[in-house]
């Protein structure tokens, strides 16, 4: 078996067609990465969002990036060590660009297909980071330039870090963190009450 694994766009045809055009509108709505593998390693279907986050794990690879089917085999060899179980694995990777992306690798039975399958779920725990700050700058009323220090901050940047990005002393991002938490603690006992 190759490095990279090719990917074939279309379910097996052990699903119906009403079967294959549900699952596949299911899984292109998923804002998550979805991978079903064959048991060969053989893409059977991916959402856009899979597709993408493959291209950024593994650049020069046209299919599921190794690292993923290295998970997908550590799976199917455990299937003999531990037959009563459901595992999931799950890893983080580093991206190109920095994004970190969560890999969950789980057995995927399908009701109408003959064969198991691998279910591959990705997601870009950056952007979910990001799309979760953003929502806390509305709900806590950040001003701009406190979403600005609150963005950096969910994203694990140093206080340093913060300053340096946006060209403001660590003592105005100290000043803005507090000021930050003296809202996030006003929404929580808002909310508690």
């Amino acid at each position: 078996m190759s490095s990279s694994v090719m990917f074939s766009m279309p379910l097996q045809s052990t699903l119906s067609h009403s079967d294959n055009v549900f699952l596949k509108a299911v899984l292109e709505g998923f804002a998550d990465g979805i991978l079903i593998l064959a048991e060969d390693g053989s893409c059977i279907h991916s959402n856009q969002e899979g597709r993408a986050l493959c291209l950024n794990l593994s650049p020069n690879s046209h299919g599921v990036p190794p690292c993923l089917w290295a998970m997908g085999k550590h799976l199917l060899e455990s299937r003999d060590l531990f037959p009563d179980h459901s595992l999931v694995l799950t890893q983080q990777f580093t991206a190109q660009g920095g994004d970190q992306i969560r890999a969950r690798v789980q057995w995927l039975d399908l009701p109408s297909a003959s064969e198991t399958y691998l279910l591959i779920s990705l997601e870009n725990q950056t952007r979910s980071l990001y799309t979760s700050a953003l929502l806390e700058a509305v709900q806590y009323n950040l001003t701009p330039r406190e979403k600005d220090v609150w963005l950096l901050r969910r994203a694990s940047r140093s206080y340093d870090e913060i300053a340096k990005a946006l060209y403001i002393t660590v003592n105005t991002v100290k000043r803005h963190i507090k000021n930050i938490n003296a809202k996030r603690r006003e929404v929580i006992e808002l909310m508690a009450n």
